[in-house]
């Protein structure tokens, strides 16, 4: 049989003459007012598509590498989460002579680092064997703090030097990878500097996005710098870390065993710090983190669409669908999707 797509601009009486050879069938197709799209309105919503996949689906991811955080990316992580730092105020309680670490330049690398968690592991074994935690050594797991951040084009990469977690690790380093129970990182320097604060910031916003429950970052040469960091909520519509440096050992301990136990609330009262911690998850003052599911939906439709549209053409009922998604998506415009 001879098929034949007519064209509508044909004149009847030149399809349909008055004598049809036998076996001839015509179909004809009626199309409901608007139900196809002008050439013009079919090219802007594809124009529009072709905008969103440049700028969601093939913008380059941008790596954060925690140990080479530069000031100019410390801000640009900043801009990105809308992060702002506050610092909090101690107390002026006295607390029991804690000696720092000895560093010992005579020792290889591996073991100086097993002799400072040995250090943390002496000041806190008791907190550590009552809640079955422990102090593990994340050297040799070099991308432990990998996440990338759903719904953005944010990943970071890297590693800390001590992870407070479960102390199932203990039966197979493998686990660690889990993060299981995870509460504080410490990444330790012979001396803190500026540079060193990028870093801790770069990896308390890694470890909060693979945690299941609020974490805390301390930075510290294990004697006279010891800086705590965690997210404590939101103000304003702009995040919080709070932030306290802490000079004294005994009293750095000892905030150490109040953050890792357990409490009703989010909130974690110590006689180091005069006001409460506070602690939340990114998840729970960011709703563009909260959201990211929605966000990485809009990308596999949009990539569908261009998959679709490569083998097919152009569909404007596909594309149409596709930019409601992302108007819903967007605060000010899902009123009027």
């Amino acid at each position: 049989m001879k098929e034949e797509l007519d064209d509508p601009t044909d004149k009847i009486c030149a399809k349909f003459p008055s004598t049809i050879p036998d076996g001839t069938i015509h179909v004809l197709v009626v199309v409901p007012d608007g139900a196809v799209g002008s050439a013009s309105e079919t090219s802007a919503m594809n124009k529009m598509i072709k905008e969103i996949h440049e700028t969601t689906v093939l913008t380059k991811r941008k790596t954060y590498r925690h140990s080479k955080v530069g000031s100019t990316e410390y801000q640009e992580l900043l801009e990105a989460f809308n992060i702002t730092m506050i610092p909090v105020r101690k107390t002026d309680a006295k607390w029991g002579e804690v000696k720092g670490f000895a560093w010992d330049n005579k020792l290889s690398e591996e073991r100086q680092k097993d002799e400072y968690r040995e250090y943390v592991v002496t000041n806190i074994g008791e907190v550590l064997q009552e809640k079955k935690l422990c102090v593990f050594g994340a050297e040799r797991s070099t991308d432990i703090l990998q996440v990338v951040v759903k719904g953005s084009n944010i990943e970071f990469s890297g590693r800390t030097d001590l992870l407070i977690l479960s102390d199932i690790v203990m039966e197979s380093a493998d686990y660690a990878q889990d993060l299981p129970e995870v509460k504080m990182l410490i990444e330790v320097k012979k001396k803190v500097e500026r540079q060193s604060v990028f870093q801790a910031t770069s990896e308390l916003i890694a470890l909060d996005l693979l945690a299941t429950d609020p974490v805390v970052a301390l930075l510290t040469d294990f004697n006279g710098d010891w800086r705590f960091f965690w997210v404590a909520g939101k103000e304003n519509s702009t995040m919080c870390i709070n932030r306290v440096n802490i000079t004294d050992p005994g009293a750095a301990f000892e905030l150490i065993r109040q953050l890792l136990k357990p409490t009703a609330t989010t909130d974690v009262v110590t006689p180091v710090l005069q006001d409460p911690v506070k602690r939340q998850k990114l998840s729970g003052v960011m709703p563009s983190i909260s959201e990211a599911s929605e966000s990485g939906g809009i990308r596999e439709s949009i990539e569908r669409y261009y998959d679709i549209a490569s083998m097919l053409g152009p569909d404007i009922e596909m594309a149409r669908a596709v930019a409601r998604q992302v108007t819903r998506s967007i605060p000010t415009l899902s009123y009027f999707s």
